[in-house]
């Protein structure tokens, strides 16, 4: 259903910001305003948000129903197949007095949702991106998201000790995988599973390796990076284990990203950037000799999606606040050899970082 703290909070930025209007497509926005969602198709769908006065919905006439009973929402402006969405959206925005500077997400919309909106406005509108915007409102975590984030955890580790049970030489990449998804649907039969990743070998080099039908090996690196959800919200975890000793170069360079995953953990709390928080473990790694192995960011936001604001990354200079939830995951990936990398996620509190995710990080031999 319609949340009206947040949407008044929306309205709030649109005035703030001169935004004529916010609109929302079929997307993890419109889950977090409207508490429902429907999948992007041929026929466009947005929430409306004017700068004053009521949202509204625009929908195929044969939605309608289901949009009503999930949303809440009375203002349904409809169109039939026939018609087409173009006339419909023309009269709903037709009442909008505060110009026509519209906000809607970059990344969640295509260019059929820009042509039918450009249109709707006859061609004079100032399309700026949304996501700024709503990702200043999604950031930070009320009570039940950090409930929703913990629980989603927890669903997490018990994958990845499913996945930690079943490593024996023999065993395949997808085999641990189907012992980890049994394991959720077993302890949460309501969670769901947005991603999951095992790679071994020589495989664990590659960041995003994926899941293959490599049968695990005698002294291989096995790394999981998977994810499951609790109404929505998505934990993302990753650890590595070894089946067997390490020679001294993945060893030394397991102990780095370790380090690296522990100070930057330690050093979340108020006050401090997102690009200092990626030094902290970059630096760590770097001093150790294997700062050109070192690829990506330190983490990036969890929530509705796997990868959201704030990103922590060299460059942002954007402060942690209360409710603020991400990922710290340092790794060292070495061509042909093999990699390491350790992801947890925290939420930052009124003094420090909890740690979400409780899964061991020594290394298995």
């Amino acid at each position: 259903m319609l949340n009206q703290t947040r949407l008044q909070k929306l309205q709030a930025l649109a005035q703030r910001e001169s935004i004529a209007a916010f609109v929302v497509a079929p997307s993890a926005s419109l889950v977090y305003f409207a508490g429902f969602n429907m999948g992007l198709s041929e026929r466009p769908s947005f929430l409306l948000v004017p700068q004053r006065g009521e949202v509204s919905f625009l929908c195929p006439a044969f939605e309608a129903e289901r949009v009503r009973r999930e949303s809440g929402i009375a203002q349904l402006v409809t169109y039939t197949d026939e018609a087409g969405p173009i006339l419909a959206l023309t009269s709903a925005l037709s009442g909008w007095q505060h110009g026509k500077r519209i906000a809607f997400e970059y990344r969640a919309c295509r260019m059929l949702e820009y042509d039918v909106l450009a249109q709707a406005l006859g061609g004079q509108i100032d399309i700026v991106d949304a996501r700024p915007y709503i990702a200043e409102l999604r950031m930070a975590k009320d009570a039940t998201e950090q409930s929703y984030l913990q629980t989603a955890a927890a669903a997490a580790d018990i994958m990845v000790a499913a996945i930690e049970r079943n490593l024996a030489p023999g065993v395949s990449e997808r085999q641990l995988q189907e012992a980890a998804v049994q394991a959720l649907a077993d302890a949460y039969p309501e969670a769901g599973v947005p991603f999951i990743s095992i790679a071994s070998g020589e495989r664990t080099s590659l960041p995003h390796a994926g899941t293959s039908e490599r049968k695990l090996e005698a002294g291989d690196l096995v790394w999981v990076d998977l994810g499951a959800s609790i109404n929505g919200y998505v934990a993302d975890i990753t650890r590595t284990f070894a089946l067997g000793p390490l020679d001294k170069e993945l060893a030394r360079a397991y102990d780095l990203v370790l380090a690296a995953n522990q100070a930057a953990c330690q050093a979340a709390k108020p006050g401090v950037t997102a690009e200092y928080l990626d030094e902290v473990a970059r630096a760590i790694i770097r001093d150790g000799g294997f700062g050109e192995q070192f690829t990506h960011r330190t983490g990036h936001g969890i929530g509705l999606e796997v990868h959201e604001e704030p990103y922590i990354v060299a460059g942002n200079k954007l402060v942690m606040q209360p409710g603020y939830a991400f990922t710290i995951e340092p790794g060292i990936y070495l061509p042909g050899k093999g990699g390491i990398r350790i992801e947890d996620n925290v939420v930052i509190t009124e003094t420090r970082a909890k740690v979400l995710t409780s899964y061991r990080r020594d290394l298995r031999n």
